[in-house]
């Protein structure tokens, strides 16, 4: 039994990474913010980053996950997440004050 709950977590944490692309897509605002994540090469981050809505009139958001390519780790980022047709957003980030 407990073989079993260990190979099915670990076919969960392998299939992570394979299944974001089809998970998160640009046809919501968190989700193209989740694929830029993707895309970035953070895979794993894609699914725990914390994002909350910060301004829904500017459609910005502020991200917070662990920016392990950065010296102090935590990063939090302010995204703009704008649509940009019925069902693409458009996402640029930068780092917050």
């Amino acid at each position: 039994m407990v073989l079993i709950c260990f190979g099915t977590l670990a076919i969960i944490v392998l299939l992570m990474p394979i299944l974001s692309p089809v998970l998160f897509t640009d046809a919501s605002p968190r989700g193209a913010l989740r694929h830029e994540l993707y895309k970035e090469g953070y895979f794993y981050q894609s699914y725990f980053a914390i994002i909350t809505e910060q301004d829904p009139q500017a459609e910005r958001y502020h991200m917070f996950w662990y920016h392990w390519k950065s010296e102090t780790g935590g990063t939090p980022f302010v995204c703009y997440s704008k649509k940009v047709s019925e069902e693409k957003y458009a996402v640029s980030c930068g780092t917050g004050p």
